[in-house]
């Protein structure tokens, strides 16, 4: 349950209306208080900053004030939605995420709807007129609104400011990166259970002999439970197989969970196996730390495509895959096989590698890239960033291996000697910083 409040709660918060809604419910209660207190001092001697004008005066203000804000909203959601658009042609529609998560915008936005309310609710309170021996002012309520006008204003010139940096792609590809490095620090080191050996085959649930939970919907798996499923397991005393993982897309009515002993799963332990999944529409970053990695790959070889043709944008998404690598070295990534604290076997899952994420880097990057010299070569330094941190032989050799397939793509694309030569001066350097010795 609290898996799933935790999710539905970052959904929330990637949105344009929480903030602000926010926002405009502080500005109605702070409206009530500031009446409040206006009728409780009326009639008192007031401070020389707080409003003095009349009922005409402050009706024509919070008018002026309410419609103002009301049309500056209207160009701030413009400019957001234009801003949108421009980042999703550019650097590719996943990104829009980042940009809809960004607080600045939700502030700024709410701070506009928020004054708007606050005028209108205490310009319904004004009374009377100038002739009229006893009308009520709500000065101190005024006085409040001029203060958050002054706000709105700092906060517009701010936020066209916020929104000019933003969509560079330097700041963009920066943006990702440092969630993707948050990514890393929330899943790694993720320690799940106890990890153990490799297991018998005949040890692992299979879908043909043992039961088997579906999928209730078809979608990209966002979350799963991985603690809630171990504890599941360890109750009721199963052994239990994860068919998928975070990012893999589901069919409604394929398997997902395969659980033996058949005999104890009863209808609501299958429910609340099933719950430990959850799945939506897209791929989020919630989870899934190869989504961060996609978005950084995607902003590449958009940079790459002829119509953008921006190998600049490519090498700085390079650069910041390779820390993102080096930092993925360092990490001890969870176990397949998660075992209880008597030793018994209870979950073996599908999980990520280091190898499957550097694969997807370098795959791409080198199919779609394979022409430009500077991009081959970022690849190749990228490994020397990242190559002395990689300890696992097994990694060690799929990272040599996308290595010699950079160099071997060069070779086939690139016509020039000077820049094939490069290139190879580059991947000897690669190899020393895998640990190889490099003939001279």
């Amino acid at each position: 349950m609290r898996l799933h409040f935790a999710h539905r709660w970052l959904a929330v918060r990637a949105s344009f209306w929480f903030v602000p809604g926010l926002m405009v419910l502080g500005a109605a209660l702070l409206a009530g208080i500031a009446l409040t207190i206006d009728s409780a001092i009326a009639g008192s001697d007031m401070p020389p900053w707080i409003y003095a004008g009349g009922a005409d005066g402050a009706r024509a203000l919070l008018s002026t004030v309410a419609g103002s804000m009301v049309t500056v909203a209207g160009v701030g959601f413009s400019v957001t939605i234009v801003a949108l658009v421009l980042a999703s042609t550019q650097f590719g529609p996943r990104l829009l995420t980042v940009f809809m998560r960004d607080l600045t915008s939700q502030v700024t936005l709410g701070s506009f709807t928020s004054t708007f309310t606050y005028c209108v609710l205490v310009l319904r309170t004004v009374t009377g007129t100038a002739d009229q021996a006893n009308p009520f002012v709500p000065q101190l309520a005024i006085t409040i609104a001029i203060v958050m006008t002054l706000l709105s204003i700092a906060a517009l010139v701010y936020f066209f400011h916020h929104v000019a940096v933003s969509i560079q792609a330097p700041k963009v590809v920066s943006a990702v990166a440092r969630d993707l490095n948050h990514g890393i620090e929330r899943l790694y080191p993720h320690r799940i259970g106890q990890p153990g050996p490799e297991p018998e085959p005949e040890a692992i649930p299979q879908p043909m002999t043992d039961a088997v939970i579906t999928a209730e919907a078809s979608g990209y798996v966002q979350v799963v439970d991985d603690e809630r499923l171990l504890q599941l397991a360890r109750d009721h005393d199963l052994v239990v197989r994860l068919m998928t993982r975070p990012g893999l897309f589901v069919v409604d009515g394929h398997p997902v969970i395969v659980a033996r002993p058949a005999s104890r799963i009863s209808r609501p332990v299958a429910a609340a196996l099933h719950d430990t999944i959850i799945v939506g529409d897209v791929r989020t970053a919630e989870d899934d730390i190869e989504f961060s990695i996609r978005q950084l790959v995607e902003v590449a070889l958009r940079a790459l495509s002829p119509a953008i043709n921006d190998p600049f944008t490519a090498m700085a998404a390079i650069d910041w895959l390779g820390a993102a690598l080096a930092r993925l070295a360092r990490e001890q990534f969870p176990s397949r096989y998660r075992y209880d604290e008597d030793g018994r076997l209870r979950v073996v899952a599908d999980v990520s590698t280091f190898g499957g994420v550097t694969h997807t880097i370098f795959s791409r990057i080198r199919h779609y890239g394979g022409s430009s010299p500077v991009v081959l070569n970022r690849l190749l330094e990228s490994i020397v960033a990242f190559g002395p941190h990689v300890s696992d032989e097994a990694d060690r050799q799929l990272v040599r291996d996308e290595m010699e397939a950079v160099l071997q793509t060069g070779r086939t694309e690139i016509s020039s000697e000077a820049d094939l030569r490069e290139l190879e001066r580059r991947h000897r350097a690669a190899l020393a910083a895998l640990g190889e010795v490099v003939a001279d």
